[in-house]
């Protein structure tokens, strides 16, 4: 499947962040310079600080007085990453949107592969290639998940916990309870349940720090 031309195409960038204050501006910067290479001009970057207190709040409010497309959502107290990322949905103005961690977790390359291959289905999810990167303890953990999730739910793809890019109003609709990081998991199972069309993007993680 070749690149699609920017056409008019929108996103939302979602980004839940607690205590992040080293790396929310460095995930900011990601977020442009991959928009930039995708030649992506109509886009809003959602930022969620979830009850930090470390002082990510004032550099959300410094990152969106300086640009009109970032839009800061604060919670006065920490709720959970799924309860982050339902807010930014529910807030989100686009049709689609991705969720990029205010760690500054995805690589650039893994975002931009994921765009390129962003009109290749309603839904796009992710399948890791260097699951190596990641301890072996985290690797064992998530194959069980990976394998319970596709026993349980009927669900025949290679990885459900991953990034990808989503339907906006489709996700708005789910009755979405997580509040962990299972809540990417949940969101997937239930679109997949619908019969939505779905592509499977190889991408990279990013290896923990030392």
């Amino acid at each position: 499947i070749g690149d699609i031309e920017n056409g008019g195409f929108m996103i939302s960038f979602i980004v839940p962040a607690f205590n992040e204050a080293p790396t929310i501006a460095d995930t900011v910067e990601t977020i442009r310079k991959v928009a930039s290479a995708r030649d992506i001009e109509g886009y809003e970057i959602i930022l969620i600080d979830d009850g930090s207190t470390d002082g990510s709040s004032d550099i959300m409010k410094k990152l969106s007085d300086e640009d009109p497309r970032i839009r800061p959502i604060y919670h006065e107290e920490n709720q959970g990453l799924g309860k982050s990322i339902i807010d930014g949905i529910h807030q989100a103005s686009e049709s689609r949107f991705m969720v990029v961690p205010g760690d500054n977790d995805i690589s650039t390359e893994s975002l931009n592969l994921m765009l390129y291959y962003r009109d290749a289905a309603d839904l796009i999810l992710t399948v890791p290639l260097n699951k190596e990167a990641r301890p072996i303890g985290r690797q064992i953990i998530s194959a069980i998940y990976q394998i319970m999730h596709n026993a349980f739910f009927g669900t025949s793809v290679g990885y459900l916990n991953g990034p990808g890019i989503w339907p906006t109003e489709r996700a708005r609709a789910l009755d979405l309870k997580s509040n962990r990081f299972s809540i990417i998991s949940e969101m997937n199972v239930k679109l997949l349940s619908t019969g939505i069309p779905f592509a499977e993007v190889p991408i990279y993680m990013q290896a923990d720090e030392p």
